[in-house]
C-alpha cells in the first residue's frame, strides 16, 4: 500500500467498541463490549462498517482485529486516503502513548486533511457505535507498520479455537487481486500429503512434485489429486511426535520404501493406486494438449526480450563523461 499510494497517504485506523457519549463504564457500553467478546459479532459490525463508510472513504484498506486481554476484540485498519495526511503533522507526539491524551490531541499537531477526516470519523463513530475512532499516519516505514500488525496478526491467531475458521485479515478488492491468500500450515496432516506427494513422485521418476506442474501445467492436482490421496499411509502416529520431529523421520523412511510397513492389502491397494496413477499421468503428458498445458507452466517472458541486438544509441555513451579518472 505504501508503495502504491505513498506513506503521506497512508494511515493507521483504529476501531474500538463503545457507546459514544455514555461514558466509558456505562451499562450500554459494558453491554456492547461484552458483545464484542464474540469474533463473529465483531466480523458483522466490520462489515457493515466497511460497506458503507470505509470501501467508498478510502481506496485501499487492509483490516486485522485484535483482542484486548479481557477479549474484547478491536480492529486496526490500515487505510489508503485520497490526501496528504503526514506532512505537517506531529507524528510523534500523536503517537506517544505516555503522555496525557489532552497533551497528544491538540488541534495543532494534525495538518488539515487529518483534522478533516477526524472530525468525519467522529461523526460515523456515533452512528455505528465506536467508542474509539483514531486515524494516524505512519509514524516511520510501510515495513515498520507491516511488523507492527503483523505481531497483532499472530496473537489473533493464538486465541482462536482450534478447527474453528476464522478470517484474520482482510483486503480490499483492489489488493486483495494482487495477494496470493492461499495459506498451508505445516502440520501433521499437511506432513502426510508431503509423503503422498513425494511417493508419487518417485513412481513417476520425478526429481520432486513440483515436475508436475512441467508436464501437466498449473492444474495438475485436478487431475491426480484424487489418486494421489489413494496412496496409503497407515500410520498411527501419537499426540506430540509431529512437535518433537518424530514424524517427519518416520514417514521419511516410510516414503523411501514403503512394501515393508504395508500389510497385504495396503499392497495391494498400492499396487492399484500406482498402475492408475502411472497411466493417467503417461496419457495426459503425451496427449494433444500436452504442449498447451507445458507452455501455461512456463513463466510469463518479460516485455523487453527479442528487442533486437545491441546497438550504439542503447549505450547512450553521450550521457557519461569520458575521463580516465577510475573515481
Amino acid at each position: 500500500m505504501v508503495k502504491k499510494h505513498g506513506i503521506n497517504q497512508v494511515g493507521l485506523l483504529t476501531l474500538t467498541f463503545g457507546v459514544p457519549g455514555s461514558g466509558r463504564g456505562s451499562q450500554a457500553t459494558r453491554e456492547l463490549r461484552e458483545q464484542a467478546k464474540d469474533l463473529e459479532f465483531v466480523q458483522k459490525r466490520w462489515h457493515s462498517l466497511n460497506t458503507n463508510i470505509i470501501a467508498r472513504r478510502y481506496p485501499d484498506w487492509i483490516c486485522i482485529p485484535e483482542p484486548h486481554q479481557d477479549g474484547v476484540w478491536h480492529l486496526h485498519v490500515v487505510v489508503a486516503a485520497k490526501v496528504d495526511i503526514r506532512t505537517g503533522t506531529d507524528v510523534e507526539t500523536l503517537t506517544n502513548y505516555r503522555l496525557p491524551a489532552w497533551m497528544r490531541r491538540g488541534r495543532h499537531l494534525r495538518n488539515e486533511a487529518l483534522a478533516a477526516e477526524w472530525r468525519a470519523l467522529r461523526q460515523i463513530a456515533c452512528k455505528y457505535r465506536f467508542g474509539r475512532i483514531e486515524l494516524l499516519p505512519v509514524k516511520k516505514t510501510g515495513e515498520a507498520l507491516a511488523r507492527y500488525l503483523a505481531d497483532y496478526l499472530s496473537k489473533s491467531f493464538q486465541v482462536i479455537p482450534a478447527g474453528k475458521k476464522n478470517r484474520l485479515i482482510r483486503f480490499s478488492r483492489g489488493l486483495g487481486k494482487q495477494i496470493n491468500m492461499k495459506f498451508s500450515p505445516w502440520n501433521l496432516g499437511n506432513l502426510i500429503y508431503r509423503t503422498r506427494l513425494k511417493m508419487a513422485a518417485d513412481l513417476l521418476h520425478l526429481q520432486d512434485h513440483g515436475d508436475f506442474a512441467n508436464f501437466l501445467g498449473p492444474r495438475w492436482n485436478y487431475y491426480l489429486g484424487d489418486l494421489i490421496a489413494a496412496i496409503p499411509v497407515p500410520m498411527v502416529l501419537p499426540q506430540g511426535c509431529f512437535e518433537l520431529g518424530i514424524a517427519a523421520k518416520v514417514l521419511n523412511v516410510f516414503a523411501e520404501n514403503p512394501i515393508p510397513y504395508l500389510d497385504e492389502e495396503a499392497r495391494m491397494k498400492l499396487r492399484a493406486v500406482n498402475a492408475v496413477l502411472l497411466r493417467t499421468f503417461s496419457e495426459l503428458a503425451f496427449d494433444e494438449r500436452a504442449e498447451v498445458r507445458w507452455r501455461e507452466s512456463r513463466p510469463a517472458e518479460a516485455d523487453n526480450i527479442d528487442v533486437g541486438p545491441l546497438t550504439a544509441d542503447d549505450l547512450q555513451t553521450t550521457l557519461l563523461e569520458s575521463s580516465e579518472n577510475p573515481f
